[in-house]
């Protein structure tokens, strides 16, 4: 597993009972495309990067924002979310820029 980036963030259950949102605790701005290509490369299913990118592997799709903010579907727990969530955060700390 890679290393991973220490990004505060709180996972919130959503309306649609097996999804939830990932809310970062700070402001955060991410290079869509540049996301993408990251994605990609670790074996992601990549849709168009328009004003978000969705990004499925294993059964589980993970859509990011450019503001960070994400959502996984399915969410089978908020611990499961929060680990798919470091990681991914750590993938795409690349694409990240800066303020």
């Amino acid at each position: 597993m890679e290393n991973l980036v220490s990004m505060k963030f709180k996972v919130v259950s959503l309306c649609k009972k097996d999804a939830m949102s990932v809310i970062p605790q700070e402001i955060v701005r991410y290079d869509l495309e540049k996301c993408a290509e990251v994605l990609r490369s670790k074996g992601f299913e990549v849709k168009d990067p328009g004003v978000m990118v969705r990004a499925s592997r294993g059964g589980t799709e993970t859509v990011l924002y450019k503001n960070g903010r994400m959502m996984v579907n399915p969410a089978e727990s908020k611990e499961k979310v929060r680990a798919i969530a470091e990681e991914f955060y750590a993938m795409v700390e690349s694409a990240r820029e800066q303020q």
